[in-house]
């Protein structure tokens, strides 16, 4: 994998920490306790898959790159 493209990814992974952290706040918002437990960990998945499978290989690859160096950067 190039470099930039490694740059890239980090960069859009990062920017998923603001979709994630309004997703928490409105999970707060469900009465329902089981509900609750199963969105709040069904979130909690997807943020340790993307720090898993993309975030911590990409590091890995490239030990000079890491997430919080990467700007947030959605793709329009």
């Amino acid at each position: 994998m190039d470099k930039d493209v490694a740059i890239a990814i980090l960069s859009l992974a990062k920017s998923t920490d603001d979709i994630i952290g309004k997703l928490y706040t409105e999970i707060e918002r469900i009465v329902d306790k089981n509900l609750k437990a199963q969105f709040d960990k069904a979130v909690g998945d997807l943020m340790g898959t993307i720090a898993r499978d993309l975030i911590f290989p990409i590091e890995k690859f490239y030990p000079d790159l890491t997430i919080d160096d990467q700007p947030n950067q959605a793709r329009p």
